[in-house]
């Protein structure tokens, strides 16, 4: 017959605790495992989706650009043709008047088509800018309402 000793009940009791303890370890071991992996999942979506977001509005801002820039071109172009048909009339005046009332009216006719083409610039520059910045400031809103 086998009589415990009060060394072997305290022995006994430690190792009781000992597997309860590394159980409750274990098991908040494991609880921090999945919510890392929970946060890191919610981390990554948020990830992809502000980088498709980002490259949607590289993609908007790109074709801004590429249309501004078409836009200056015409304008150029505009101008250059402008230029020769004043030069060709200049060239053919028959008067000293009448090639001075040539290159004033060439003139005044650039200043003025000048003037509309810079308001028209700045409204297409304007909208551009609008479009490429709107989407990110509605993404700030929704996140300032959510928090």
């Amino acid at each position: 017959m086998t009589t415990s000793t009060p060394l072997d009940n305290v022995i006994e009791h430690a190792t009781e605790t000992t597997k309860a303890a590394n159980e409750r370890v274990r098991e908040f071991a494991q609880i921090g495992v999945r919510k890392a992996a929970e946060g890191f999942e919610q981390m990554s979506k948020a990830a992809q989706t502000a980088s498709a977001e980002l490259n949607t509005q590289f993609v908007q801002a790109r074709d801004g650009a590429t249309k501004a820039s078409l836009k200056m071109l015409e304008v150029a172009k505009e101008d250059a043709d402008a230029g020769f048909a004043a030069w060709r009339d200049f060239l053919s005046a028959k008067s000293p008047v009448e090639a001075f009332d040539i290159s004033a009216k060439y003139w005044r006719g650039r200043l003025e088509t000048r003037i509309a083409q810079a308001q028209d610039l700045g409204a297409f520059a304007r909208k551009v800018a609008d479009d490429a910045v709107r989407p990110v400031q509605e993404r700030i809103e929704k996140f300032t309402k959510a928090a």
